[in-house]
């Protein structure tokens, strides 16, 4: 996406235009011969498209932002892992802390969203609400107390989301109280057991099944061996009942 603010140019060339509209630029020098583009001739006989040409062929394309009165919001996320840690104030604190920072940086439209869940819960109500506006185009910056409020692992996926849709995250610290750290640490690992101890039982249970019917196939080749061992050896005997035995010649 173009934002409106980046054409300050009164002209452009078609190699810019066509980068803009992420076309070939013969597709740009189409454009012009067709009449769909505006241009002026320079002395040397170069097309040189006019800035609200541009802009009506990129609005055409919705590949242009009017960020000239941006209406976009700022928004705050701050979370806790525990009911304890937000009834004793940690998450008022923490709202409070993140909006006095983001009071320092003009915001606009200020909203909050907030949750009482794990760093590792990727399902969280206020984030997925956060990353749908975001993905609307209409969250202009993220403030964070810290990296681990908005998520224990895959930041760097979510700050990509957001960099695509020109959303700036803050971080307005790299540093945690020690005491919610450690409860949230201990939490999260917690979460992590339990997690994986319900994954086992279910993995013991079909391996054990997998174990018995194993068992049983050999069982039942074995069985079938024998009996085929027992049928040989009732046809040998038969076999050498019936031979006759030899007659001397003397």
């Amino acid at each position: 996406m173009i934002r409106l603010s980046e054409l300050s140019k009164d002209f452009y060339k078609p190699g810019e235009a066509a980068k803009m509209l992420n076309v070939h630029v013969r597709t740009v020098q189409r454009y012009c011969d067709e009449g769909m583009m505006e241009f002026r001739l320079t002395e040397t006989g170069r097309k040189m498209i006019y800035r609200d040409s541009l802009i009506r062929t990129l609005k055409a394309h919705q590949l242009l932002t009017d960020d000239s009165e941006d209406c976009r919001k700022d928004a705050v996320y701050a979370r806790v892992s525990t009911h304890k840690q937000k009834e004793r104030g940690d998450l008022d604190r923490q709202i409070e802390k993140v909006c006095a920072f983001a009071a320092t940086r003009n915001p606009h439209n200020l909203v909050i969203y907030s949750d009482m869940a794990s760093g590792l819960n990727d399902n969280r109500k206020a984030l997925n609400a956060l990353m749908n506006e975001v993905m609307k185009g209409n969250i202009n910056r993220i403030f964070i107390n810290n990296k681990d409020r908005l998520t224990r692992f895959g930041f760097n996926y979510l700050k990509s989301i957001c960099e695509y849709n020109r959303t700036e995250i803050i971080i307005i610290s790299s540093e945690e109280n020690n005491r919610t750290m450690e409860e949230e640490l201990a939490q999260d690992i917690v979460s992590i057991i339990h997690s994986f101890s319900g994954q086992l039982y279910g993995m013991r249970r079909t391996v054990r099944k997998m174990i018995d019917e194993e068992l049983s196939e050999n069982r039942k080749e074995e069985e079938n061996a024998e009996n085929e061992s027992e049928k040989q050896t009732e046809t040998g005997k038969e076999h050498h009942t019936d031979r006759k035995a030899p007659v001397s010649s003397e």
